[in-house]
């Protein structure tokens, strides 16, 4: 999948707005199926991305997962976040909503922080 104003044809628009996403930079599949996104999972998420897999963003504070889009056809959605593996990372660029689904292209990636959910009390 690729966003870009330029493979967008006449009549074509985006539906993206800019924004700024804050959240831990996670590989979705491992984060989906099995809730991984600790500094232990660092090596698998990049192996995985060494071998073609787009990272995420997990935001913790809202409970969302951001998919990260390339902005074209031959574009690395990983080449901006990719010294980021399961850090913490802000990350501005065009946002993407459909369905359930949230996604980003990434243009600007910077290490962030962010206020985690705190348990409820028992």
């Amino acid at each position: 999948m690729f966003i870009s104003s330029s493979i967008a044809g006449e009549g074509m628009r985006m539906r993206g707005h800019e924004g700024t996403v804050t959240g831990r930079l996670v590989y979705p599949a491992c984060y989906v199926a099995m809730g991984l996104k600790v500094d232990a999972h660092k090596e698998c998420v990049v192996k995985c991305a060494k071998a073609g897999q787009a990272f995420g963003i997990f935001d913790e504070t809202n409970d969302v997962l951001y998919q990260i889009l390339e902005g074209s056809p031959t574009a690395d959605p990983n080449e901006k976040p990719w010294d980021h593996a399961e850090d913490v990372v802000t990350v501005k660029g065009m946002i993407f909503e459909k369905d359930d689904m949230k996604a980003i292209v990434a243009k600007d990636v910077s290490k962030g922080s962010c206020i985690l959910r705190k348990e409820p009390s028992k």
